[in-house]
């Protein structure tokens, strides 16, 4: 999570590693990369940076256990929940448990397809995938493409600019107005 490998590949651990592997390689690391060391290295200074907060996560066991099952589980995935989050009901549609707080669940819903959040705002998917790409958002990686939480598609349709229609013929603006009447 904490990118280029997450919290273990900055300890240059396993994930099984146990406590006192952690806390050796720790120190190890924390010797080797320490800014005192190597004077005016910024490079040598953010890979200490990035080995401390690895060590901040892993080091407690709480933070550790959140953090190993954010990286099983995914972004959705409730604290502490266990089991499978995805499955298959019959041959119908597959349903997602994994929603997080429960308060998510009831202002989000299910997690859909782009194709779904794109039918549901009536937009095109390049538009979805173009604002996935782009970071203004989110979205998690599924077993046949991105997730996205339906009032974070909502968001972004009611921030985003939308195009303008062609001006309607006037002769045609006439007939709306008499009709109407």
């Amino acid at each position: 999570m904490a990118g280029r490998g997450g919290h273990y590949a900055a300890l240059e651990l396993e994930t099984g590693a146990s406590q006192r592997e952690i806390r050796a390689a720790y120190r190890r690391l924390a010797r080797a990369t320490h800014p005192d060391g190597h004077d005016g290295d910024l490079a040598m200074e953010r890979r200490f940076k990035r080995i401390a907060r690895a060590y901040e996560v892993l080091g407690d066991a709480k933070r550790r256990k959140a953090y190993d099952e954010r990286l099983t589980r995914g972004r959705f995935a409730a604290p502490g929940a266990g089991g499978p989050a995805t499955y298959a009901v019959d041959t119908g549609p597959i349903y997602h448990s994994d929603l997080g707080h429960h308060s998510d669940f009831y202002q989000s819903g299910d997690p859909l397809s782009v194709s779904e959040a794109a039918t549901l705002v009536r937009r095109e998917a390049g538009w979805l995938r173009r604002a996935i790409r782009t970071g203004r958002l989110r979205a998690s990686p599924g077993p046949t493409g991105y997730l996205l939480r339906r009032r974070d598609v909502e968001r972004l349709d009611r921030t985003a600019r939308r195009r303008t229609r062609a001006m309607v013929p006037e002769e045609d603006a006439d007939e709306m107005d008499t009709s109407e009447s």
